[in-house]
């Protein structure tokens, strides 16, 4: 039995059915121009009927979900090709021929006698949604490398000293005050720098993990005999994407969060040494 919000998606298919609709309509547009409310009044009574069998019917629910399953992948290729378009060259070059190895094994398995058209096709959205989460990766190590290649780590740790510097040699408990401030901020830089460079490792990994098991996956798709062989493999990679995908949540957050967050302009060795004199400091 369907669960309740799928059941409710089938009844709500089997009402604006165009077929339905235009039955439905004319024959109450017809009743109400010839007077004849017996028509209309049949025609209620068989959209009832169809309504209350209707949705259960098995050759309708198959059309349903490849309908849906067709809108979905639709959407899904529209962000897919969005997202590629922003990736290296390299990149999109790896994408685009991880999507020609998707379409070489869904061809070889579809043509395969051996396998049932039902049970293949929930394995073959499963490689589909594997390609997706490679552009989706790729895309968040673009953003990666971008945000890194923008910040010099060995700038930072010379304005970290230089804070540290100020409250051990400054008396002014203000000026220590926000010397700490500045540490703690630039500290928490490091760590950001830190969590996004694994991120970058992890992710790359995965990419290349997901590249050489398609192409093995692309070498044995003549030699399988049931979908869940292909399934299997798949479940495995998956897991392994999902894992990271939770990592790729936190490391966009990483993005938003310190994305504003200018570089510190450290207080120079030279006022440091002036101590709490009446000489001027730079803004």
């Amino acid at each position: 039995m369907a669960p309740e919000g799928r059941a409710k998606s089938y009844l709500r298919s089997a009402f604006l059915n165009i077929y339905n609709l235009s039955l439905l309509g004319g024959a109450l547009v017809a009743s109400a121009a010839t007077g004849e409310y017996v028509l209309g009044a049949a025609a209620v009574g068989l959209e009832a009927v169809w309504l209350l069998f209707g949705p259960d019917f098995k050759p309708f629910r198959r059309a349903v979900d490849k309908a849906d399953r067709e809108e979905r992948e639709k959407a899904d290729r529209a962000r897919v090709d969005k997202l590629m378009e922003s990736l290296p060259e390299r990149d999109w070059q790896r994408a685009k021929a991880l999507d020609e190895l998707r379409r070489e094994i869904e061809r070889d398995m579809q043509q395969n006698p051996s396998f049932q058209a039902i049970l293949l096709q929930s394995e073959l959205d499963k490689l589909s949604q594997l390609h997706q989460s490679f552009v989706h990766l790729a895309n968040a190590c673009a953003r990666a490398e971008t945000y890194l290649s923008a910040l010099d780590p060995r700038e930072l740790e010379r304005q970290l000293k230089a804070q540290e510097a100020i409250t051990q040699k400054m008396t002014d408990p203000q000026v220590r005050e926000l010397a700490q401030k500045n540490i703690d901020v630039i500290r928490k830089r490091q760590t950001t720098i830190t969590e996004i460079e694994n991120f970058l490792a992890r992710a790359r990994g995965q990419m290349n993990l997901i590249e050489n098991s398609v192409r093995l996956l692309r070498d044995q798709a003549l030699t399988m005999t049931s979908p869940n062989q292909l399934g299997e493999q798949l479940d495995d990679l998956l897991t392994g994407v999902e894992a990271l995908q939770a990592s790729t949540k936190e490391t966009e957050a990483i993005f938003s969060g310190t994305a504003g967050i200018a570089p510190i302009s450290p207080i120079s060795s030279e006022q440091v040494s002036a101590g709490p004199s009446g000489s001027r400091v730079r803004g």
